[in-house]
C-alpha cells in the first residue's frame, strides 16, 4: 500500500532544499525551502499552505491581505490615538519611536509572532537613547502599546490573535504614592498662594482628586455649579477626551466650593487682550512670550515643584499623588466603594480597591475587641 502524502502539493529535493509547488484558488505557488530533511520541509510545507489558505479566504471575503507592520502602525495613529486622552497620546508615541526602529516596515502584519515581541524586548532592554539598560517598567509600557496595537489589527481582522498576548510581561515594581498629612498638606497649600492659579489648582487635585492636567487645567466656567456644589468633568467636548473617556460629576468639599466661589468673584467677569474673557477656570493672568493673558494654562508642574521645595516635602511627591490622597482619605473616612470609584472615574470598583493597601485604619479592626488587646499585651 503507498504512503500517503502528509503535505499538500509537490515536493522535490533541489540540491539542499526542498522545492515546494502547489496550487490554489487558481494561482500556482512555487518556493524553496532551506532543509534537507523532508520531514521538516512537509512540517514547512503544511504551515505554508494554511497561511496561504488564510489569505485565499480574506480576498474571497474582500478583506486587506499582506498589510505591512508599518501601515498598521500608521493606521493605528491615525485612526485610534486620537480617541485616547493627550497624555495617553504623547506616551504612545513616545513608545512606537523604538517600536518603529525595530519592526522591520516591510514585515507583514499577519507573519508577526510572539517570537517577534519577545525579540524587540529582548533588543529593547539593551537599546537605551543615551546608553544603558531600560528599566522593566519601560519594557512593560511598551510591551502594553504594541497589546493595543495588536488588538486594533485583530479588530480590523488583519491577523488571527494578538501576539502579545503568549509574551512574558515584564515584572517592575510599582512607585508607591505619597499621602501627605494633613500638616505637610496645609504646608503645600501655604507654599502655593502667592500663585493664585497654583492655589487653586493645588485645593482643586486635594479636595476633589481630579486628574492634574486632563481634568482640572481643563475646567470651564459653566462646568463648576456653585449652586448645587459640583464639578462637572466633561469628556469628548471639542475633541477634548479624558482618560476614562466619560463624563463626570465630582462633589465639592465645604472648603473647595467657598474657594470657588472667591474665584469666580475675582476672576469670572475679567476681560483680558481686547476686553475678552476667558472661558477658563485656570488661565494666565498676563501676557509673556510663550502665552497670552486669558489663554487657558497647559500645566502647572514647575510651579508646583517650587512650591514643594518651599513647603519642604519629599522630592519625589508628585501632583498626581494629590489624587491617591483624596482616595485614601474617603477609604480610611468609611465612605462608600462604588461612590468613591464614580467620583474618581475609575473605569473598575477594582481599581478603587486597589487604595486599600494604603489605608491601614481598616486594620484596627483586627485588635478592637477586648480579648485581642489582652493577647496584644501578653
Amino acid at each position: 500500500m503507498a504512503n500517503r502524502k502528509n503535505h499538500p502539493g509537490s515536493l522535490d529535493r533541489r540540491g539542499d532544499g526542498y522545492r515546494w509547488r502547489v496550487s490554489l484558488g487558481g494561482q500556482r505557488h512555487l518556493e524553496t525551502f532551506p532543509t534537507t530533511e523532508k520531514r521538516t520541509a512537509a512540517k514547512w510545507a503544511r504551515e505554508r499552505y494554511r497561511e496561504l489558505e488564510g489569505k485565499h479566504e480574506r480576498r474571497r471575503e474582500g478583506l486587506a491581505t499582506d498589510v505591512t507592520i508599518e501601515a498598521l502602525f500608521d493606521r493605528y495613529v491615525t485612526d485610534k490615538l486620537p480617541r485616547k486622552a493627550l497624555g495617553t497620546q504623547r506616551t504612545y508615541l513616545e513608545c512606537l519611536k523604538p517600536i518603529r526602529e525595530y519592526f522591520n516596515p516591510s514585515l507583514a502584519v499577519e507573519k508577526v509572532r510572539k517570537g517577534h515581541i519577545e525579540g524587540y524586548l529582548a533588543w529593547r532592554a539593551i537599546h537605551r537613547e543615551g546608553g544603558g539598560n531600560v528599566g522593566n517598567r519601560t519594557l512593560s509600557k511598551e510591551r502594553a502599546v504594541l497589546h493595543s496595537i495588536f488588538a486594533f489589527a485583530g479588530k480590523l481582522e488583519l491577523c488571527s490573535g494578538n501576539p502579545v498576548t503568549g509574551s512574558d510581561n515584564p515584572k517592575w515594581d510599582k512607585r508607591e504614592p505619597i499621602i501627605l498629612d494633613t500638616d505637610q498638606y496645609e504646608k503645600l497649600l501655604t507654599a502655593s498662594e502667592r500663585h493664585p492659579m497654583l492655589w487653586l489648582h493645588v485645593l482643586t487635585l486635594g479636595e476633589a482628586g481630579l486628574r492634574c492636567d486632563s481634568e482640572c487645567l481643563w475646567l470651564r466656567w459653566e462646568d463648576v455649579d456653585l449652586k448645587k456644589g459640583w464639578l462637572n468633568i466633561v469628556s469628548g467636548r471639542n475633541g477634548h477626551r479624558t482618560k476614562a473617556g466619560k463624563s463626570r460629576l465630582v462633589p465639592m468639599t465645604p472648603r473647595l466650593h467657598e474657594a470657588m466661589k472667591a474665584h469666580f468673584a475675582d476672576y469670572r467677569l475679567a476681560r483680558y487682550g481686547e476686553g475678552v474673557a476667558t472661558p477658563w477656570v485656570f488661565h494666565h493672568l498676563i501676557t509673556k512670550r510663550l502665552y497670552a493673558a486669558g489663554s487657558r494654562i497647559l500645566t502647572l508642574r514647575p510651579s508646583f515643584d517650587n512650591a514643594r521645595s518651599r513647603a519642604d516635602l519629599p522630592p519625589q511627591f508628585v501632583r498626581h499623588d494629590l489624587r491617591h490622597r483624596r482616595v485614601t482619605t474617603w477609604l480610611a473616612a468609611g465612605k462608600d466603594l462604588v461612590k468613591v470609584q464614580r467620583a474618581m472615574g475609575h473605569s473598575k470598583v477594582e481599581i478603587t480597591m486597589g487604595y486599600l493597601h494604603l489605608v491601614p485604619e481598616d486594620l484596627r479592626s483586627l485588635v478592637e475587641t477586648k480579648e485581642d488587646l489582652k493577647e496584644l499585651a501578653i
